[in-house]
């Protein structure tokens, strides 16, 4: 009797990655596809036994290529701002798959995918879109906040004790780890009888709550400060921030303060059957 192949799309990613580590404690390796950009980068998923193909989002005939023959297909979302946009990408993908005979796919889209108005969203909403009209049965991960999306300014008030700008004022953000929404998306996968969305997300926290665990977990004395979106910058600045965490700050901060990432749901743990890590064992995590 021939096994289900599941795929797994920008294997090297640390999301595509975790996915694979877990989705290897549901499934034997021989029925896994890991899916490269460079065929040379795929020799760890060798030495465990799974297949590599090779597949560029923007290259369809990479992707019918390496959708022959595939089940399951977990569709993890390109980086937007590449030369070839996200929606054409992930058209691509969605094509290779019908086109291929896929009969399940799982995506990792944005927290509150339908509705939400930040600026990284109309992507996945053109995806989930594309993918609704497919025909191909599916399952949505509206993915909110990783904790390692903002590791390094952790790491600078924790480690270095830099002061932490707080221009959030009473929004949050619904941080979990990267490891536990890859796990969510390999249970996923496997799922006898998935659900056609899950909103995963962290409880939503302010910064002052971070902060303060932060503060507990490396007991340096650092200040939470609070300033205006408008000041925010000019003090992360001259605090001495790199210019990546002020860059991302400045690009993201009205989506924060719309709440674009202020959402509470329980499906995270009734896809992994436990709760999440606790807020300070998350941050231990990215503070070793």
């Amino acid at each position: 009797m021939s096994s289900e192949k599941y795929l797994v799309t920008l294997a090297n990613s640390h999301f595509g990655s975790l996915a694979i580590d877990f989705l290897l404690k549901e499934v034997p390796a021989k029925d896994i596809i890991a899916t490269v950009r460079d065929l040379k980068k795929g020799e760890k998923f060798k030495s465990k036994g799974i297949e590599v193909r090779l597949a560029d989002y923007s290259k369809p005939e990479t992707l019918s290529e390496a959708f022959k023959g595939v089940d399951k297909l977990l569709f993890i979302s390109s980086i937007p701002g590449q030369s070839v946009s996200r929606e054409i990408q992930h058209k691509n993908v969605v094509e290779a798959a019908k086109a291929c005979g896929v009969k399940f796919i799982v995506y990792t889209s944005i927290i509150k995918g339908d509705k939400n108005e930040s600026l990284l969203s109309a992507d996945h909403k053109y995806t989930e879109k594309i993918i609704k009209e497919s025909g191909i049965k599916h399952s949505i991960c509206r993915n909110n906040w990783y904790f390692e999306n903002d590791e390094l300014l952790w790491k600078l008030c924790g480690n270095e004790g830099k002061n932490l700008y707080d221009a959030l004022g009473n929004q949050k953000i619904g941080y979990a780890l990267r490891r536990d929404y890859a796990e969510a998306a390999a249970r996923i996968l496997t799922h006898k009888n998935p659900k056609e969305v899950y909103e995963l997300t962290g409880k939503p926290r302010d910064l002052k709550e971070i902060g303060e665990a932060i503060k507990k977990i490396t007991k340096k004395d650092f200040k939470i400060i609070e300033v205006s979106k408008e000041q925010m910058a000019e003090k992360m600045k001259a605090e001495g921030y790199p210019e990546i965490i002020v860059g991302t700050w400045s690009f993201m901060i009205n989506d924060y303060l719309k709440g674009c990432l202020n959402f509470e749901s329980n499906d995270f743990a009734e896809i992994l059957g436990r709760e999440l890590p606790s807020l300070e064992d998350s941050l231990k995590e990215l503070l070793k």
